[in-house]
């Protein structure tokens, strides 16, 4: 069957009438230690709005990792390039060390991420520098330390945080109910934070 001008222009029945929207406000800038460089020829950039400021990601691992951590139940914000701690190294030095990401969980507590591609992680020594870190940051920075890499993150795990988020942007509630009787109606009722 051959798709005519007509039924290809014709109205969508599945997707929802569009809804009067406030007026848009740009996010805020970022508030990590260190500003992302958006101008990169050798590597990807993402840049996404969290609770109205802008967070970014230098890397497609990175910007995968954001989405996940968003995606916990229990995290409430995330700032990217943050904290920037200083501690003293193996040579007995000062450095500075900057986290990738830092999520607030609606206990209060803080954990500090770290991005490496698995292929990076004995080249940066990046657990050394955590082992360090762990001793001699204040938990009032982070309680908690995580490195994410690659491995630490399935395929589904991806898919799903994206799709959590992109819904999460735009919600519809007459879907969200929806989904929501469909749901109880296959598997009982349960708790939906949202």
């Amino acid at each position: 069957m051959t798709m005519t001008r007509e039924r290809y222009l014709a109205k969508d029945p599945n997707v929802p009438p569009p809804r009067p929207t406030k007026r848009w406000k740009p996010p805020g800038e970022a508030r990590g230690a260190r500003k992302i460089g958006f101008r990169s020829k050798g590597s990807g950039r993402a840049a996404l709005q969290v609770n109205g400021f802008r967070e970014g990601a230098e890397s497609e691992l990175e910007l995968d990792a954001l989405l996940w951590i968003l995606a916990q139940e229990d995290v409430v914000d995330v700032i990217s390039q943050s904290p920037q701690v200083t501690y003293r190294g193996l040579d007995g030095k000062q450095h500075k060390f900057t986290f990738d990401f830092n999520s607030l969980h609606e206990d209060g507590t803080r954990t500090a991420h770290s991005v490496k591609p698995e292929a990076f992680l004995e080249k940066s020594r990046i657990k050394e520098v955590h082992s360090l870190l762990q001793r001699q940051m204040s938990p009032s920075v982070a309680n908690r330390i995580n490195l994410i890499t690659e491995e630490k993150l399935a395929e589904e795990d991806r898919f799903n945080a994206e799709l959590i988020y992109t819904a999460g942007r735009f919600p519809v509630q007459e879907c969200d109910v929806t989904a929501t009787e469909r749901i109880v109606t296959a598997f009982g009722n349960f708790t939906c934070r949202g």
